[in-house]
């Protein structure tokens, strides 16, 4: 069985066509989805409610950790929710911002290696986007700034990949 040490998990994007950028002191990301709509369609004299299914909606991405100014990947993140800006596929579109990862583990020695992302036959086709859609920012008295990020995924589903 191979489980992924949480420690050496890490979020990457490219934000330029320079190598991928760590999103500094990020601690934790989640996915959730993709979901099925349902809709009740019971009518009188049914003793049981009645489900009708609808559409598969994407899948949703939560991160969150410590704020850093001096990260340029996290400021670049804030700034495409801002714009409105997606998050393509893949290096190969040639559109920047692009290729947005989740690690679980990027230590290639270790059982677990890999990542999820949004992935593409190497084409200029897309195949998804990405979309950032809520940013949270905290301060405590303590002096510890936090910060939370969540992303929708639209028309695909992240895969898992052990490829860069």
């Amino acid at each position: 069985m191979a489980v992924s040490a949480g420690r050496k998990g890490r979020i990457t994007v490219h934000t330029s066509s320079a190598p991928a950028e760590t999103v500094a002191e990020i601690g934790s990301w989640s996915i959730s989805g993709p979901n099925r709509e349902t809709f009740e369609v019971s009518s009188f004299g049914d003793t049981v409610p009645r489900q009708e299914t609808g559409m598969l909606t994407g899948q949703t991405i939560t991160f969150d950790g410590y704020y850093d100014a001096t990260s340029t990947a996290m400021v670049k993140l804030i700034e495409i929710l801002g714009a409105g800006t997606p998050i393509y596929t893949s290096t190969a579109m040639k559109a920047y911002p692009c290729h947005l990862s989740l690690w679980a583990q990027d230590d290639t020695t270790l059982a677990g290696y890999g990542h999820w992302a949004l992935t593409t036959d190497g084409s200029t086709a897309q195949d998804g986007l990405i979309y950032m859609t809520n940013m949270e920012l905290g301060q405590s008295k303590d002096g510890v700034g936090t910060i939370s990020f969540t992303a929708a995924v639209d028309e695909a589903d992240l895969k898992w990949t052990t490829t860069t």
